[in-house]
């Protein structure tokens, strides 16, 4: 449903690039790498994993779709107080033009870190974005591509990963290059005979570090017809032997994990409110609650500052109109801006020349970890 071109009514006002981000609560990101417990360090990245689904807890939105060559950086800062000049960003969370009520990242009780997030549209059919979140204070990375599969059954649309999309990368170069592979589940968009469409999560997501010789598994339980579940997501971290069983992980349920593996954790609750954790010979604890939490607020430069292919500096004209009330106005613009891109298309078609990515490299795509140019504009 995200791809399809709707006349403006039908849109919401925030750009494809700027709302499919992962750092709802970016300081679960930052604390990735803070323990020497390399366990810990799993149940971080479940919690991260789990934050960064916080904006599916609302409305579904349907943003403008990305074209080719779009960019989007911002920043967001976590800990030590706000940034001198954060006052003179332009900082939205749900739409543009709009000031963002939620609150800033908490103090995570370290000094102050900054989390990047540069992204960039490398293919329009099909719709993929490369993207890179980065703290540099901390020494963290996460990379991948955003690449959706959608299609209707019945009276729900499912949502798959594409082709590019091979996980999520997350590194921690202050751990010995420490790797972890996340793989995203599926989600269904139902609520279309009430008219109040809700994201469900099913299915499984799978986190590997091969290092550590760590995994977990992460299985969420479709909602029931009638009532609720009291839980619907569930896991266990487990140590495997990566020889044996690194390619299998990623087919395997809960049950499905052999014997010969030690399940060194537990957990499970609401993937939207509060889940909880138990290692093997502790008390439980809260690992993540989302229950009132906002989404935090990110830091964007003016649209003086922004390129031409930024998000924001493309969207802004038809984000206005709408904003306005002026839906024909701004289907218009959108028209336009799509039709540019057709003639764009054409032109390249013509000259018998491909598409350059002006941020990623372009090898990259191949092991589905994007990796960004030496000489990359980066506009933050």
């Amino acid at each position: 449903m995200w791809r399809l071109s709707l006349p403006s009514q039908l849109l919401d006002p925030i750009p494809n690039l700027e709302y499919w981000n992962y750092m709802d609560r970016p300081e679960y990101f930052v604390r990735i790498s803070e323990s020497d417990d390399e366990v810990e360090r799993m149940l971080a990245v479940i919690a991260w994993w789990f934050s960064k689904l916080l904006k599916h807890k609302g409305k579904v939105l349907k943003p403008f779709n990305s074209v080719l060559g779009e960019q989007f950086f911002c920043q967001w800062q976590v800990g030590g107080g706000e940034r001198e000049d954060s006052e003179s960003s332009s900082s939205t969370n749900g739409t543009l033009g709009e000031e963002a009520a939620a609150s800033d990242a908490s103090n995570d009780g370290q000094t102050s870190a900054t989390v990047e997030y540069i992204t960039e549209q490398i293919s329009h059919h099909p719709p993929v974005s490369a993207f890179v979140y980065r703290c540099k204070e901390r020494g963290i990375e996460a990379a991948g591509y955003d690449h959706i599969s959608a299609k209707f059954t019945g009276l729900s649309a499912s949502v798959t990963t594409g082709s590019f999309c091979k996980g999520i990368f997350i590194t921690l170069k202050n751990r010995d290059d420490e790797m972890y592979v996340g793989i995203h589940p599926m989600a269904s968009i139902v609520g279309w005979l009430r008219g109040s469409l809700k994201v469900q999560l099913v299915e499984s997501s799978h986190i590997v570090c091969e290092k550590t010789g760590l995994a977990a598994i992460v299985e969420f339980k479709e909602e029931r017809w009638f009532g609720k579940n009291k839980e619907n997501v569930c896991g266990k971290v487990f140590r495997y032997d990566p020889s044996k069983h690194g390619d299998q992980i990623a087919q395997w349920k809960l049950k499905d994990i052999p014997k010969s593996c030690t399940v060194v954790a537990t957990f499970g609750g609401n993937w939207d409110k509060r889940v909880a954790v138990k290692r093997t010979g502790s008390q439980e604890r809260t690992l993540i609650d989302l229950s009132d939490l906002p989404v935090a607020e990110k830091t964007v430069k003016q649209l003086e500052e922004q390129g031409e292919l930024e998000s924001r500096k493309i969207w802004n004209p038809v984000a206005t109109s709408m904003l306005q009330g002026k839906f024909g106005e701004a289907t218009q613009l959108k028209r336009d801006i799509e039709d540019q891109q057709r003639k764009l298309a054409a032109a390249r078609k013509e000259r018998n020349e491909q598409f350059a990515p002006a941020l990623f490299k372009t090898e990259s795509q191949i092991e589905g970890r994007p990796e960004l140019l030496e000489n990359a504009p980066i506009n933050i």
